[in-house]
């Protein structure tokens, strides 16, 4: 005769489920326990940043949403460079022109808020974040613009875009735009999209985001994109440029932007601001760039006419890192055509003085 059992059918699988259901649980915490442990290590160990610009005077300009770095050298007109944007970014990508450069003029080079040794807050960060900082820095620090006189300035990629379209904000800021494989036209110009901004969701979640980012950041990371992405020579891809570019990306706060600049909450459509440009502008760009390649330079030609352009042999998206030579002799007839003669520097000199 077959006993009778009092368990209910069904009442071992349910308890076997909600002990699998317990154990997921738990390994899944552990897993994010484990990674936001490895996250904060990698920013730990990170050592602090030095800057790798010789010389010159280290400052801080302060802003309501944190501190920005920069130097300063060397003595004559007003020169801003404006470093590019991406993981590592920094105002290291001006070493290899940096001294010849302040020969002949008082450069500036800046930290953008959210990279190299400036803050980062944890912002949503969007183009008019970049635009209101380098007005701010040009009025500030530079003391251009509202009738005081214009800087030249040298800007990369989508800082390049900004640069454009303060320009045409006010046309008293700038005199000479030396632009450098610029975006805004073809590139980086269209608004962010839904699926973009899921993007922007998933970078910015906790453990999650922070993991990707130390993915691409890694230095793996950064030396594939130097390699198949910015330079022309893998070989000029060095050990020091990846640690740079590493230390640079894992300072407190550093994964700040990339979510932004991802999600194109960055991007900015400067294609009618450039046709109004009337002062010459310099565009220069490496022969073999592929992430905004040379032929999107004919989109800028045909917007301005009065564009000039200067295509760099053996280089990519950095022709000033890998070919600063050929970079200067691109660059340095050109601001001089728009110097003042030595007497009227003088005046100058002498109104600003009395002033």
């Amino acid at each position: 005769m077959a006993k009778l059992s009092l368990r209910k059918k069904g009442d071992g699988g349910g308890k076997s489920a909600a002990g699998k259901a317990l154990g997921a649980v738990l390994w899944t915490g552990a897993a994010i326990g484990a990674a936001a442990l490895a996250n904060a290590v990698i920013f730990y160990k990170t050592p602090p940043l030095t800057s790798k610009l010789d010389g010159g005077e280290i400052r801080y300009f302060p802003t309501p949403d944190g501190d920005v770095f920069y130097k300063k050298a060397g003595d004559g007109p007003p020169l801003l460079l404006v470093h590019g944007i991406g993981a590592g970014a920094s105002s290291a990508e001006w070493e290899n022109v940096w001294h010849a450069l302040s020969e002949k003029y008082t450069v500036y080079a800046l930290d953008l808020l959210g990279f190299g040794k400036s803050d980062k807050p944890s912002l949503f960060y969007t183009a008019e974040n970049y635009l209101s900082l380098i007005d701010d820095f040009c009025r500030q620090v530079l003391r251009v613009g509202d009738g005081r006189g214009e800087a030249d300035v040298i800007a990369t990629s989508l800082s390049a875009a900004y640069v454009i379209a303060l320009s045409q904000r006010d046309p008293s800021i700038f005199r000479r735009l030396v632009l450098i494989c610029p975006t805004g036209i073809e590139e980086l110009a269209s608004d962010p999209t839904l699926s973009s901004r899921a993007v922007h969701r998933i970078f910015k979640a906790p453990v999650v985001g922070t993991s990707l980012y130390n993915l691409i950041a890694s230095k793996g990371g950064i030396r594939n994109y130097l390699k198949s992405r910015l330079i022309a020579d893998p070989s000029k891809v060095t050990d020091e440029m990846v640690e740079t570019y590493h230390v640079s990306a894992h300072q407190p706060g550093g994964e700040n932007v990339l979510p932004s600049f991802l999600s194109g909450y960055l991007n900015i459509d400067i294609a009618d601001e450039f046709k109004q440009i009337v002062d010459l502008p310099l565009l220069v760009w490496g022969r073999q760039a592929v992430e905004t390649p040379v032929g999107n330079a004919e989109a800028f030609l045909l917007a301005n006419p009065n564009a000039k352009l200067e295509v760099i042999e053996e280089a990519g998206m950095l022709p000033h890192v890998e070919q600063p030579e050929a970079f200067l002799a691109a660059v340095r007839p050109f601001l001089a055509a728009a110097d003042p003669a030595p007497a009227a520097q003088e005046a100058e000199a002498a109104v600003a003085a009395a002033g």
